[in-house]
């Protein structure tokens, strides 16, 4: 039950953000923070096994996030699960705070950015966020 809580959450945080970002809002630095930290307090055991395996709903949460494609699933889980000390680390309970989860979050983006084939899927979806932009500018 609560992983399709969480599940949707995440959904429901990526609608509202492509609503925003439709309308040339973004959501602040300090609401990524908040809800990252609500995430990762909520899911803390389960990102614990998660990394350890390099796969799980938590690996599966953050590749949807990403927009990484399933085909490239296991390669996102083995580098998550390379550097789980440091983001578990990270994402210690006692001294997390929406700060430290959004920084937990770059971190998480930054190692993506080292793998080639992940690295593809990131440009995919900024081109085709700059395409969807582009199409409601043409629409206004």
């Amino acid at each position: 039950m609560a992983l399709t809580v969480m599940g949707l959450g995440i959904v429901i945080w990526q609608s509202y953000e492509r609503s925003a970002r439709r309308k040339g809002k973004r959501p602040s630095p300090k609401e990524v923070g908040h809800v990252a930290q609500v995430y990762l307090r909520a899911r803390t055991h389960q990102l614990r096994e998660d990394l350890a395996l390099g796969a799980g709903p938590t690996v599966d949460d953050l590749a949807q996030a990403a927009r990484i494609r399933r085909e490239n699933l296991d390669v996102f889980g083995k580098l998550l699960r390379t550097h789980r000390k440091e983001l578990l680390m990270m994402a210690e309970a006692k001294t997390l705070t929406p700060e430290r989860a959004r920084a937990w979050l770059e971190r998480v983006g930054a190692l993506a950015r080292t793998e080639p084939r992940l690295e593809e899927d990131r440009q995919a979806f900024l081109l085709e966020q700059e395409g969807a932009t582009q199409a409601a500018e043409a629409l206004q």
